[in-house]
């Protein structure tokens, strides 16, 4: 998804759908992929998205990032072989 291709309430309402997933599953790749998305809302035009939004996207970038690399420490190989189940 590209910041020209997709409005600020189209991407807004894929984070909540990747978070939601994120909550069921609890994967490292859908973390990062969360923080990719984040970051992509850093990208569109100040104009276009309201200043508190974009503070808490940025908050939010670099809670998910830390999350991302917390849990993908925690796994084990054996952890790891159950989670590509999901994918």
């Amino acid at each position: 998804m590209s910041a020209h291709t997709s409005d600020a309430h189209e991407l807004i309402g894929t984070l909540l759908s990747q978070m939601t997933e994120f909550s069921c599953l609890g994967c490292p790749q859908q973390a990062l992929e969360i923080g990719r998305t984040l970051a992509l809302l850093q990208a569109y035009p100040d104009h276009t998205i309201p200043h508190g939004l974009k503070q808490i996207g940025r908050r939010l970038e670099e809670e998910w990032a830390q999350l991302h690399f917390a849990i993908a420490d925690d796994l084990s190989p054996d952890s790891s072989a159950q989670l590509a189940i999901f994918h």
